[in-house]
């Protein structure tokens, strides 16, 4: 199992096929918060320290691929942007 202590914000997530999942935004105890999109389509999901099968640099590859991870209810809402007027 990978240690908490060598993850951190700003690193890039793959999936288990060398696939570009997105970046870390937040390493909690129990799990990473993976921002994946651009702009508009930008999404955060959950994913499990559990799900981490190494860490190489600044590298985070994981035992599954995206269709495991958008199979769950593991989106986590983004906060409503403000705007002025």
């Amino acid at each position: 199992m990978v240690e908490r202590s060598e993850l951190h914000a700003g690193m890039t997530v793959w999936t288990h096929r060398g696939e570009k999942l997105g970046h870390v935004i937040e390493v909690t105890d129990e799990e990473l918060i993976v921002e994946k999109g651009l702009l508009v389509w930008r999404k955060d999901y959950s994913v499990p320290l559990d799900d981490v099968r190494e860490v190489i640099a600044d590298e985070v590859y994981l035992n599954h691929g995206l269709d495991s991870l958008l199979s769950g209810p593991r989106e986590i809402p983004r906060p409503a942007r403000r705007t002025t007027h």
